[in-house]
């Protein structure tokens, strides 16, 4: 039973895949129905548009153009069907998580063994991660209370004390790489990823994908950030 259960939603995958990215706009309609979500229904319309262009871009089996011109369109509409697999799948995983009401990943312990807990440095660290992890929470439960509380907005006024996090959608890309320990070139990635992105990141692997960051940088994104549903 609990196997069928972690199952629950597995179709999101088999469809997007299976179809080779053409029915991606279907798991997030069923989705989109399903939380009453706006943003959703809007990637539903990106992912829609996108399989049109691709559609558009593919050459026709029964055209006459050259045969250099047909293999460039096929490149190019395979690398687009590819990339739109790879997109949808990666939103999908934690979508699916909250249509279906199935468990987050388990964390691992955030107390590291002794003796290093007994050291000040270390402790003042742990204490800004259980910060970092109540503000997370709270973003989940309440994201009304979280904007007016400004978590993630180390750049506006505010008392709240989050723990050093960091809204990956509207904080400045300067804030957001000072906050996570990034240089100049990942704070223009992810300036550039946000200006050619149509709606926001709904998770940090979002952003870790369209901005191409180097993957030494994850970890850095992933402790730091926070997104708001």
């Amino acid at each position: 039973m609990n196997f069928l259960r972690r199952a629950s939603g597995t179709w999101y995958f088999v469809v997007v895949i299976a179809s080779a990215g053409v029915f991606a706009a279907v798991p997030f309609a069923h989705a989109a129905h399903r939380l009453r979500k706006p943003s959703l229904w809007r990637w539903t319309a990106f992912y829609a548009a996108a399989t049109i262009v691709l559609m558009i871009i593919m050459p026709s089996s029964t055209g006459q153009a050259a045969a250099s011109t047909t293999d460039v369109r096929s490149t190019i509409g395979g690398l687009g069907a590819i990339a739109i697999m790879i997109a949808a799948c990666i939103q999908l995983n934690g979508i699916r998580r909250d249509v279906y009401g199935l468990p987050q990943p388990v964390r691992p312990p955030l107390q590291p063994p002794q003796p290093w807990a007994a050291d000040p440095t270390v402790a003042a660290a742990l204490a800004l991660r259980t910060r970092r992890e109540e503000a997370r929470a709270l973003v989940a439960r309440d994201p009304a209370l979280a904007r007016d509380l400004r978590i993630g907005r180390p750049d506006l006024p505010r008392q709240y004390d989050d723990g050093g996090l960091v809204d990956i959608n509207t904080a400045p890309p300067s804030v957001i790489a000072r906050c996570c320990g990034l240089d100049d070139r990942a704070a223009a990635q992810i300036e550039q990823a946000r200006q050619q992105h149509p709606v926001p990141f709904q998770s940090v692997d979002e952003l870790l994908v369209f901005a191409e960051l180097d993957v030494t940088t994850w970890d850095l994104l992933r402790e730091r950030a926070v997104v708001y549903s």
